[in-house]
């Protein structure tokens, strides 16, 4: 993914260790982490740009163009020619910048997606973008209370989509406008650069998906008496009914150990390992079931157990 999901994990309560048989041709018939699997807020389409205000009309003009378009008829032009003389009186080389207010209350409140998209395009007049060539910010109520991305990710002559993570906002429940702008600092005076912006949204996983597992180790003793392993999980139908399994085992082998519990959107689980493991490579599998037990996601993990400095061949 773009950027990460995950912050401080917590742990899962009630977890109950128990053996069970093998279910390697089980498919999930979930979608997982995939397009399929989103569901769509438009935020703006930019057929129309009237209500998008331009902040620095001495650099930059705006506009609805139909030259590119990810999605309709137009996108928004943010054309920009840099100026280190032009500008605001005390900062003569500045913030070029556009944004809009989100003046609906349904499109302010973020905190039940999980990620804001947009797709950009760029043609500029350089050889090369810098490495900062477009940065948006995200405004919340209050003084000085903002999110601000860099978007290192777009390219000249190219689109490229920009997924953010609406956890990594300062106020996911409160966004009251959009802001792109560019750093003229990053430019050379008299450069070029134009970026078309396009299919504005706020996306969210529906099905419940394992989006990341990840090991406490990834090298254990073979006497080791524990592993830990700690989840993420998107997907907001269901996802109180479903249960999480966490088994290791070999290739072609029944599990040496399972561990299960309810699903937590962030959790860990903790697996006995009651007998002593034998050296070798292991994998970690990770079951997302649902409450008739039929497997929804599935992730997996590699991990290596060596003997320990006082085991005896």
């Amino acid at each position: 993914m773009t950027r990460t999901l995950v912050t401080r994990l917590g742990l899962a309560a009630a977890l109950a260790a128990y053996w069970v048989p093998a279910a390697a041709d089980e498919t999930p018939y979930g979608k997982g982490m995939t397009e399929a699997n989103k569901e769509r807020l438009v935020l703006d389409d930019m057929e129309d740009v009237s209500d998008w205000y331009n902040g620095s009309p001495e650099e930059t003009t705006i506009a609805a163009s139909d030259r590119y378009a990810k999605g309709g008829h137009r996108a928004i032009l943010f054309e920009n020619v840099v100026d280190h003389t032009k500008g605001e009186e005390n900062y003569p080389v500045g913030w070029p910048r556009t944004g809009k207010d989100l003046v609906r209350e349904d499109l302010s409140n973020w905190s039940g997606h999980d990620f804001f998209e947009c797709w950009i395009y760029v043609e500029t007049s350089r050889q090369r973008l810098p490495k900062k060539p477009l940065g948006v910010g995200f405004y919340h109520t209050g003084h000085k209370r903002s999110s601000h991305f860099p978007l290192a990710e777009v390219k000249k002559d190219a689109w490229a989509k920009i997924v953010i993570p609406v956890a990594e906002l300062l106020d996911p429940a409160d966004v009251r406008r959009v802001q792109f702008n560019i750093s003229e600092s990053d430019y050379k005076h008299g450069d070029r650069v134009d970026f078309y912006i396009d299919e504005l949204a706020l996306t969210r996983f529906v099905e419940p998906a394992i989006a990341e597992l990840k090991l406490e180790r990834k090298i254990l003793f073979s006497r080791d008496r524990v592993l830990r392993a700690e989840y993420e999980l998107v997907g907001y139908e269901d996802l109180d009914t479903t249960t999480v399994e966490l088994a290791i085992g070999r290739d072609n082998e029944s599990p040496a150990a399972t561990v299960s519990g309810a699903a937590a959107r962030r959790g860990e689980l903790v697996l006995p390992l009651e007998a002593r493991t034998s050296p070798g490579t292991y994998r970690a599998t990770l079951d997302l079931r649902d409450n008739k037990r039929r497997l929804i996601d599935r992730k997996q993990v590699e991990f290596r157990v060596i003997a320990g400095p006082f085991d005896v061949e």
